[in-house]
């Protein structure tokens, strides 16, 4: 290692503690407390996300803001007047709109409509898209409202696009917003022009879930710090930069997937490099994902190792709904609300080895299902 990157790392070490320091001593003094932290709910989509901007939303809610998020979000985010939509009917969030088919029905997240015209909001936080999802919704929104009478919107932490599978192959309009930039701007234009109410005290806590979900929570004097000092020593910072991807490839080598192996995961070349490991005599536990080069998006779940069965009621032990690979349920592998492991933000969790104490224990988990 050149002398050049030992000096950064060693500066940045020394501000990288001092800046720890602060937090603690902030986690001490209760300045960081959190309410949707206390009550684990950062990352849960319906509970948290949809529930809360739906009640933001809607006019007719007691949090005293009247239509100014809605009339904001149509606006800036959503580009219409801003009496596109004056009220909003009841039933906002998770609308059951029939039971699915290729084309139709399922839950939508939020719809916003007054009878003129509607917003479908499909919020995705973690989850993965299901078949044929935006065309599902797409669908019903033209036999509601009709095909110029709603806006079809697609609300992710960064702007993602939608897979092709949610789209069924079909081509049609819908709108790409993020938590990152939109619904942030418009909470955090709310909270600095809008008289303060009661219900601010709750939009500034979750501005601050918003910021750690999407990894901007970083303090600005730090962060502005570490750009300078990085900046000042470029060639360093190059050279650590161009090896980004390496450090990451080593450290889920080294911290992840050879420990799972080392109590008995098998990795899978012909199942895109899954992570087995037998159950029992009929079942494996698999650890999978459908990014072998990033290991973006991250599953686990148990399966049959050969042929197929009819979906089963799910196990406690899982979050997610049974499919025909796992016909128990599967869960996403999470940890601190991350199920990247190529993010950055996540390589301290991984080198600490959180993510793998995460992993192990929903094995025991799993297995005492399965023993009950």
């Amino acid at each position: 290692m050149s002398n050049s990157i030992k000096e950064l790392l060693s500066k940045l070490s020394d501000m990288h503690n001092a800046e720890q320091d602060r937090l603690q001593k902030e986690e001490k003094e209760g300045e960081n407390f959190n309410v949707f932290s206390a009550l684990n709910m950062c990352s849960d989509e319906m509970r948290l996300h949809s529930r809360l901007l739906a009640t933001l939303f809607n006019p007719k809610s007691n949090h005293g803001l009247g239509n100014e998020f809605l009339r904001q979000f149509l606006v800036t985010a959503i580009k219409v007047d801003d009496n596109y939509i004056t009220h909003c009917n009841e039933s906002i969030a998770e609308r059951y709109v029939g039971k699915v088919t290729e084309t139709t029905g399922g839950r939508i997240d939020i719809i916003l409509e007054d009878g003129k015209h509607g917003i479908i909001i499909e919020n995705k936080i973690y989850a993965c898209d299901q078949p044929n999802q935006l065309l599902r919704y797409y669908n019903y929104g033209v036999k509601q409202f009709g095909e110029n009478n709603f806006k079809l919107v697609y609300l992710t932490l960064n702007g993602s696009e939608p897979s092709s599978d949610s789209l069924g192959g079909e081509h049609f309009e819908f709108i790409k917003l993020s938590y990152a930039q939109d619904i942030l701007g418009l909470l955090e234009g709310l909270v600095t022009t809008f008289p303060q109410k009661p219900i601010h005290r709750t939009i500034k806590d979750y501005i601050t879930i918003i910021k750690q979900l999407t990894y901007q929570d970083m303090d600005t004097k730090y962060s502005q710090s570490i750009i300078n000092e990085a900046i000042d020593n470029i060639d360093a910072t190059s050279e650590l930069l161009m090896l980004e991807k390496q450090i990451g490839d080593k450290l889920r080598q080294e911290h992840i997937i050879k420990p799972l192996i080392g109590i008995g995961f098998k990795q899978r070349q012909d199942d895109n490099g899954a992570l087995w490991r037998d159950l029992n005599d009929y079942y494996a536990i698999v650890i999978k994902t459908d990014d072998k080069t990033y290991w973006r998006n991250i599953w686990i779940g148990v399966t049959l190792k050969e042929g197929c069965m009819p979906l089963q009621k799910r196990l406690d032990c899982f979050t997610d709904a049974p499919t025909s690979k796992y016909p128990y349920g599967w869960s996403w592998i999470s940890d601190n609300e991350g199920n990247n492991w190529h993010d950055i933000a996540q390589y301290p969790a991984i080198g600490k080895e959180e993510v793998l104490k995460w992993i192990k224990n929903k094995i025991r988990e799993i297995e005492d299902c399965f023993k009950n």
